[in-house]
């Protein structure tokens, strides 16, 4: 049962319109990862049309994976199927009913979802509301006020990567210079740096100032210094990031994300690395889960990579750890009991 997958059943009491019959004719919405395309009801309809642009806005974007975009257009394309069933015309009609509803429906098998697929809608829908507003056709997120059960006992949980390409696209909300030094601090935050750390990297620890690839890392008294990988995403906010300090006549010793008059790596300059996290996950709104922190992002690149086949010993690595229990901790894995 893939997360987007929810049925449209008779509709719940409160704000949610009754049902309506109506013919509906298909879109194809194409361009999607492998070939892939997506067929939404009744292109007559402001929904679809507004969907259209938010789809060809995460496309032009970059800041989803291919698996992480095909989950979100899968949710989304549900949820304004069932939008349809309930005669709800545009995505300005939604409220917080409606998707409150969405997030808690019922599976096609009548079973109910389990909590990480109603923490998966839920994303999908903040990452569709946060584009609407950016692109001037919303207003609001009537998934602002819902709340759900934290995914997990762990202090700060690694996000997931659906989490993760909200907040890129969150990071770059507004304009001016404190949008981008919440960028780059979460582009150095997905190549393992940490809050200290990222207030140390200067222009020279780039491999390649023009197309980076990767940074070094200066480590801490608990972290070895390493060389982190940048994302795809990663790599375009730090190009941007450096060419505009070179033209403004930056040299290579120039702080990447850090322009205070306290000590890099301090902790006045560390408290404004993790402000600036916070402010992402905020503006993502994640900001009031109990078990997402600054330090979940850097817990995320570890389970990515774990995920992705590497060895326990691999990630410790990558995440500059003296300790397999420590980096089995930050990324969820009971890696003794499954030898």
């Amino acid at each position: 049962m893939q997360p987007g997958e929810a049925p449209a059943p008779c509709p719940p009491s409160g704000d949610v319109r009754a049902p309506v019959r109506r013919r509906s004719v298909a879109r194809r919405i194409t361009g999607l990862p492998n070939g892939q395309h997506l067929a939404v009801p009744d292109p007559a309809g402001t929904l679809d049309d507004e969907l259209a642009r938010a789809v060809a806005h995460w496309r032009n974007a970059g800041t989803h994976t291919d698996g992480s975009l095909a989950r979100l257009l899968e949710t989304t394309a549900a949820f304004t199927r069932r939008l349809h069933a309930q005669g709800v015309a545009s995505y300005t009609e939604v409220s917080p009913a409606h998707a409150a509803a969405f997030v808690s429906a019922r599976t096609r098998h009548g079973a109910a979802p389990e909590l990480a697929t109603r923490h998966a809608r839920r994303t999908a829908l903040r990452t569709l509301f946060r584009t609407l507003r950016a692109l001037g056709l919303h207003e609001s997120d009537p998934t602002l006020d819902l709340v759900l059960p934290p995914r997990g006992q762990l202090i700060a949980r690694p996000l997931t990567d659906d989490e993760v390409g909200l907040c890129r696209a969150s990071a770059q909300m507004g304009a001016g210079a404190r949008s981008q030094m919440r960028a780059v601090a979460w582009a150095l935050g997905e190549a393992t740096a940490l809050s200290s750390e990222v207030t140390m990297v200067r222009i020279r620890d780039l491999d390649d100032p023009d197309q980076p690839t990767g940074v070094l890392l200066p480590g801490t008294r608990d972290l070895d210094a390493r060389r982190g990988e940048l994302s795809a995403w990663g790599r375009r906010v730090l190009h941007r990031r450096t060419a505009t300090l070179l033209e403004n006549g930056a040299t290579t010793d120039t702080l990447l994300c850090y322009s205070g008059s306290a000590p890099p790596g301090g902790s006045k300059a560390q408290a404004a690395a993790c402000n600036a996290l916070r402010h992402v996950l905020a503006a993502a709104g994640l900001g009031a889960e109990p078990d997402v922190r600054p330090a979940s992002l850097r817990h995320w690149a570890g389970r990515r990579l774990h995920d992705r086949g590497a060895r326990i010993e691999q990630v410790a690595r990558v995440l500059g750890h003296r300790s397999l229990d420590i980096t089995a901790a930050h990324i969820g894995l009971d890696w003794r009991g499954a030898r």
